[in-house]
């Protein structure tokens, strides 16, 4: 960690100068410090000592410290310490700063500090955007989003993509984790630097960029963020392992559970009085919301965190930080659990798991419940306490690609491409919020495995993919102009089990309607009779684009396998 003194006295460090710094530059006493309160020595290596180490004061609350006169320009720095660690005790070991805000690519055990008119910086980037008026929770379509797969590189590559997730209706990026990891190009649920972003996609005034950039087109921006555990050789792992992890073996998880060191949420210095796990997680929450204006977070894990005080902190933390503007904190609790988001929750929403396997059941294993489908369909049957609570989804980086599974399961291409907009229409019109992952609109598959797919651009060549993207435009559309999609209204108001139709509609206070009618399985139906239909008048077919007239509360509609029909009320007389 690394704090600033100016100091008028220059220096004759050497530095690497900042992009346009002046010839004069100034000069700062930057204090490093480092908590290791057990440890009996520390000591600071840099490029402004030719990598020579500088031992480092003892203080009062268990950090080590050492104050530095630097002048403007950027540095690589790392610490030394004797290590307390089960696997290195008694040794000297060499890692970077725990809180660097970046790394050195290639040499990734250097942390890098930026100075800049005598005081430390993070980068030079100006905000443009922060004034954009971004979607109020309740509205969110949320689209899953692996920066370096999306855009083919990283985080600038990616801005050059943004404007398709505009035109699909998109308003809100769920970026999987960009803190710093070991390699490049992987999922990142293993971080190792928890404050950089990760380096391989560029530096940090990129990832500022491409924040800035979605709020530019009104996406707010969520960030996956891994707070049940660490990477192996993470620097707090070498520093005094137990001081902020359980002993390997020692977890409350289930063994195939555990993906790292676990953060000991439990773990209190009495001499020192502080929680030091909790403590650095609660600094990192705040950092991430406060340097790079991100508008939410996706709790990795949280079952397995299992703490709700302490998430119920990291969710008033990063509100506070957030300020006025909205802040939505959405959990993977597996299996799901929607006390998470209740009144005493600290969740405004979670991912609802049985969404998916309603979906798989039905569409891969030809499953008709009516109970699954309706509870699935309306969450609140499953515990959740309104619309926004519940983050409706079949395809994320977790799961198999639902092509993939329908030709697992055997399907023809025409059936399976029939199942998709079915389950597509389905998603859109549902109580909760709609989550896509990368690639879904298209319809891209392969198979479940850990491996960074790009997304397939192509795709969007092809007919039938072409087809399905141009359904989920207008169920999106729809979605984000029609009031009724917005509530936890839904009434079921037609069951037909042996003909497997199903219909509901969705409503508001202010009368507005959108009533779907679902042929969930094979066969051609024809003129199908749909009775008990919520209001005569005119309806209008959104996806096909037709008008309707219901007289007598029955509707006539055609119906084909796996064949889902949307309608709009557009009034009476």
């Amino acid at each position: 960690m690394v704090t600033e003194k100016k100091l008028s006295k220059p220096s004759e460090s050497e530095s690497k100068p900042l992009a346009g710094s002046p010839k004069k530059r100034k000069t700062a006493k930057l204090r490093f410090q480092l908590l290791a309160p057990y440890n009996e020595k520390a000591s600071l290596v840099g490029s402004f000592s030719n990598w020579e180490p500088i031992e480092m004061k003892r203080g009062k609350k268990g950090f080590f410290y050492i104050d530095v006169a630097l002048p403007d320009g950027e540095y690589e720095y790392k610490f030394q310490t004797v290590s307390k660690s089960f696997f290195a005790e008694g040794q000297t070991v060499t890692f970077a700063d725990p809180y660097a805000r970046q790394v050195d690519e290639k040499n990734r055990e250097n942390g890098i500090i930026r100075i800049k008119n005598g005081e430390r910086i993070t980068d030079e980037y100006t905000w443009k955007h922060d004034d954009v008026p971004l979607t109020a929770d309740d509205r969110l379509i949320i689209y899953e989003m692996h920066v370096s797969a999306f855009g083919g590189n990283g985080y600038q590559e990616a801005i050059g993509r943004l404007d398709y997730l505009v035109d699909l209706g998109v308003n809100c990026v769920q970026l999987m984790p960009v803190t710093e990891y070991p390699g490049e190009h992987y999922w990142g649920y293993n971080p190792r630097y928890a404050f950089a972003p990760e380096s391989s996609y560029g530096k940090p005034e990129d990832l500022k960029a491409f924040i800035d950039a979605c709020h530019a087109r009104g996406i707010r921006v969520i960030l996956d963020i891994v707070l049940n555990h660490s990477e192996s050789e993470s620097p707090l792992t070498r520093i005094d392992f137990t001081y902020w992890f359980y002993q390997p073996g020692t977890e409350p998880d289930e063994p195939g559970n555990v993906w790292g060191p676990k953060y000991n949420l439990e773990f209190y210095d009495k001499k020192f009085k502080r929680n030091p796990a909790r403590e650095f997680l609660y600094e990192l929450v705040e950092y991430w919301v406060r340097e790079y204006h991100i508008d939410g977070y996706r709790i990795d894990a949280a079952r397995q965190i299992k703490y709700f005080d302490f998430l119920a902190e990291v969710a008033r933390r990063s509100k506070e930080t957030a300020g006025v503007k909205p802040f939505y904190i959405v959990a993977e609790h597996i299996p799901e659990n929607p006390a998470i988001t209740g009144a005493d929750g600290p969740a405004d929403g979670a991912y609802h798991e049985t969404y998916y396997w309603m979906i798989d059941d039905l569409m891969v294993r030809n499953m008709f419940s009516t109970d699954q489908i309706i509870d699935s369909i309306n969450p609140l049957h499953h515990g959740y306490p309104g619309p926004s609570n519940a983050v409706n989804f079949y395809e994320n980086h977790d799961k198999p690609r639902l092509l993939q599974r329908l030709r697992d399961a055997g399907i023809n291409e025409e059936g399976s491409f029939k199942r998709l907009e079915c389950a597509a229409a389905l998603l859109m019109t549902s109580v909760g919020l709609p989550m896509l992952y990368q690639g879904q609109a298209m319809a891209q598959a392969y198979p479940q495995d850990e491996q960074v797919h790009p997304v397939e651009w192509e795709l969007l060549e092809q007919q039938r993919h072409q087809a399905l993207h141009e359904r989920y435009k207008g169920l999106i559309a729809l979605r984000r102009e029609n009031h009724a999609l917005w509530t936890n209204h839904i009434d079921f108001f037609h069951i037909d089990e042996e003909a497997r139709v199903l219909a509901y509609v969705r409503y508001n206070d202010e009368g507005a309607r959108v009533a779907v009618v679902a042929h969930l399985g094979d066969g051609f139906l024809g003129n199908y009779q749909v009775p008990c239909f919520p209001v005569d008048g005119h309806w209008h077919e959104w996806t096909r684009n037709y008008a309707v007239e219901v007289d007598g509360g029955i509707l006539n509609v055609e119906l084909s396998d796996w064949d889902v029909h949307v309608f709009r009320f557009e009034g009476q007389g």
